[in-house]
């Protein structure tokens, strides 16, 4: 077992990278999404042609990171049955889930942009696509952000979680 002084750094590690990480996707939804959709097609896959290996080596140290700090935190806090573990369990999966849906379309996505072989159309569709899946991460950026704020916050100083009883026989003797 990891012990309790572990617990607190890897919570707050946990919310940090996770409100780093979504705070770079909120960027990029705010920004960037409709500075492409205002850009022609052909604008627009130069411009990220130009730009997109900027913003990976920004992004996927930030999702590795809040998902190695999240998966840490989390099983820490269930192994020592604390009171914040389901709350660290929501961002860890939130986390995972930001980090799957990026594996599995928005990279993909993404490599399709820089290959030249899309046309206008394609490469509208593909952007259309691409930002859906994008306002679906940012929710669970959100999610996850708040949920390892809650598990921080949730967490005191008094170890495991004790059942009910054992907590007032330990007040009662420390009167």
């Amino acid at each position: 077992m990891v012990g309790r002084a572990s617990v607190r750094p890897l919570a707050l590690a946990t919310a940090l990278s996770a409100g780093l990480l979504t705070g770079g996707m909120i960027l990029i939804e705010v920004v960037l999404v409709p500075f492409w959709r205002d850009a022609s097609p052909g604008e627009f896959r130069q411009w990220f042609t130009a730009h997109s290996g900027r913003i990976r080596a920004l992004m996927v140290p930030l999702g590795a990171g809040a998902g190695l700090a999240g998966t840490a935190s989390a099983v820490v806090q269930v192994a020592e049955r604390r009171r914040s573990s389901a709350a660290a369990l929501v961002a860890a999966a939130a986390t995972a889930s930001v980090i799957a849906i990026t594996a599995a379309v928005n990279e993909p996505a993404n490599h399709r942009f820089v290959s030249g072989k899309l046309t206008g159309p394609e490469t509208t569709e593909l952007l259309n696509e691409w930002a859906r899946w994008h306002h679906v991460r940012v929710v669970l950026g959100l999610v996850a952000t708040g949920a390892a704020t809650v598990a921080l916050a949730q967490l005191d100083d008094t170890g495991p979680r004790w059942p009910r009883r054992l907590r007032a026989t330990a007040a009662r003797r420390s009167r």
